[in-house]
């Protein structure tokens, strides 16, 4: 078996392409039809973000106006640090290997990193290239 690429979440055989995250996903490269790569954008923070940011504000405000300006600064310090890491998230963008596997639409692997994801399209479009072509069942006679 040859292996085109093996690096720290991911490794693409001839047979096989292994996405190593939490839940290990394993795709047989024969079955991969459709190949695309996406890129995607990070979305905005969630309206849970939000939410919780007015909260702490919210409190902050009152806390500031019931026990003093002392009272609100650790409050408003978080409020400004969910804000920062909400903005943060927001920014970043990612790329994304897109296939039909076995008739369903997946996500063979995504990555913030260009450089990693250039490396792993590389060594799928290698593999896909030279994988056997299908004989479509014939026999001569």
């Amino acid at each position: 078996m040859r292996t085109y690429y093996r690096g720290p979440d991911a490794i693409i055989t001839d047979t096989h392409f292994v996405w190593q995250t939490p839940t290990v996903r394993i795709f047989a490269i024969a079955d991969l039809a459709d190949v695309r790569l996406v890129r995607s954008v990070a979305g905005g923070p969630s309206g849970v973000t939000v939410a919780l940011g007015f909260g702490v504000f919210g409190v902050a405000v009152l806390a500031g106006l019931k026990f003093g300006v002392l009272a609100a600064l650790p409050l408003l310090a978080a409020a400004l640090m969910l804000a920062v890491l909400s903005l943060r998230r927001r920014g970043a963008h990612g790329w994304e290997i897109r296939a039909r596997y076995r008739s369903q639409e997946v996500t063979i692997y995504t990555s913030t990193d260009p450089r990693i994801f250039n490396q792993v399209t590389r060594a799928l479009r290698r593999t896909i290239e030279r994988r056997p072509r299908q004989a479509y069942g014939l026999v001569a006679s």
